[in-house]
Formats: C-alpha cells, sequence, structure tokens
C-alpha cells in the first residue's frame, strides 16, 4: 500500500507565501553555479510532506546552493533545503525552507514562484580540496555544507529533480511544480560533508541528518521557468493536478 504525507495543511497555512498569480514569466539565467549535498535522514519526516506526495525511501533530504550571477533583479545567492519525494511516479523534492540574499531576491521567489524564503548570508567558495557553502542568518551559521575532493565528471552525469513549493494561490494552498532547465558546462562530484545544519531554521526540526548519500558541483545555464502545473496538497496528484500552460 503506498505511503503519504502526513503534513497539516491549517498548521503551516498562515506562513505559506502569497503568489501573485500564476502567469510568472521565465528568467533565463546563464553561468549559474550549484552546489548539491544529499543525505538520508531518520525515519519521522512523512509529518513535513503534504498528502498529495509519496515520501523517499530511504527518507532523504538534498541542500542546494545556488549563485545566480546575473537576473532581472540582480544578482543573489539561494540555499534550499528539500525534502525528497514522488509526485505519483515522478520524483520531486518538496521545499521545506530557502535563504536569499537580496531583499529584492526574496520578493520575487516568494510572490512568483511559491518559496518559503527569507533573507539571509550565503556564502560560495571554492577551494583546491572542496567547493563549499556557508549560510547565516540572525548571526548564526545554520547550514556549513561541501563537496569534499570534487573530481571532474560529465554533465550528463548530473541529475536535478524538480522542485515544488507549497503556496497560496488565490487563497487556497496549492503544490507548485519549479521545473528548470539546465546546461551544464561543467560538473564534478565528490564527498558529502554537513558541518552545521540548524534543522528548525529550515522549517525542519523533524529532520535528523544520518548518511551521506552524494554531492556534486557545477556550473551552467539555467532558468527560473514560467509555472507549469499546480497541485492540491491533500489528495493524490493523479487527480488532484491542474495543467496551467
Amino acid at each position: 500500500m503506498p505511503l503519504f504525507g502526513e503534513l497539516e495543511i491549517d498548521a503551516v497555512a498562515p506562513a505559506l507565501p502569497q503568489l501573485r498569480d500564476l502567469d510568472t514569466e521565465a528568467w533565463e539565467i546563464p553561468k549559474a553555479e550549484i552546489v548539491q549535498v544529499a543525505y538520508e535522514v531518520a525515519d519521522g519526516t512523512r509529518t513535513l510532506l503534504p498528502r498529495a506526495l509519496h515520501p523517499a525511501i530511504p527518507e532523504y533530504v538534498t541542500f542546494v546552493v545556488t549563485r545566480y550571477p546575473e537576473s532581472p533583479v540582480g544578482p543573489f545567492d539561494l540555499a534550499q533545503l528539500r525534502l525528497m519525494a514522488r509526485a505519483g511516479v515522478h520524483p520531486r523534492g518538496y521545499v521545506l525552507g530557502a535563504v536569499a540574499s537580496t531583499d529584492a531576491a526574496v520578493a520575487a521567489l516568494r510572490e512568483r514562484w511559491g518559496y518559503p524564503v527569507v533573507r539571509g548570508e550565503v556564502a560560495f567558495r571554492r577551494y583546491h580540496d572542496r567547493v563549499a557553502s556557508t549560510v547565516r542568518r540572525g548571526g548564526e551559521t545554520i547550514l556549513d555544507i561541501a563537496v569534499v575532493d570534487p573530481e571532474v565528471i560529465a554533465g550528463g552525469d548530473l541529475q536535478y529533480i524538480h522542485a515544488v513549493t507549497l503556496a497560496r494561490v488565490d487563497g487556497a494552498a496549492q503544490l507548485v511544480q519549479v521545473d528548470p532547465h539546465y546546461t551544464v558546462h561543467r560538473a564534478a562530484r565528490g564527498r558529502a560533508q554537513v558541518g552545521r545544519f540548524a534543522a528548525a531554521a529550515w522549517n525542519a526540526a523533524a529532520v535528523r541528518l544520518t548518511t551521506p548519500i552524494s554531492a556534486s558541483a557545477s556550473t551552467c545555464d539555467t532558468d527560473l521557468p514560467r509555472i507549469r502545473f499546480v497541485m492540491d496538497p491533500q489528495i493524490p496528484v493523479v487527480s488532484g493536478t491542474k495543467k496551467v500552460r
């Protein structure tokens, strides 16, 4: 029998971002830099996942930090924590929390794509033996991750799973699919390292990291796309999905 998420929507509804509308135009963004670290987590995260989604087995999260060197609101960095899941048969990353480095980016990401993003400091650093990122908020380091001993791989060896956010659309809670395209110019894979993770700061108090899975770094052309699908968060996506375009 399939498993589903157990999130109580009413408990989180007051804090959800409010989408301006579903007619968001795409932002084309060249030469973005991405660090992604995946970690298994202890059982017990289904309470964070909307009922429309199936939990991954085993349960795991991804930390995704992206440096956008240019955009319609200027350069900014974005860090995300995603709880991995499936929408029907399709793998998806449900965004639990996010931090962006500028006020303009925070406003745009919340209003256009429904990211639960707040303002903070996001650092992105390359060393000879690692690619690292640190996120700070309110004077506290809430995330410190690294891709250790990266080795060059083919761009086709990387997979970036599409995200879903939970936001209010015309007053009702909806899951919003965010599915960027990627043209990878440079890619590397290494060992995953998490030096610091303040779970509560990412709306993820139930998340306890256990085992590293993978880590990668890349430079690619990407986008923040037009919205193509929204989903009712309370019922299976096979019957609760609406095609926007």
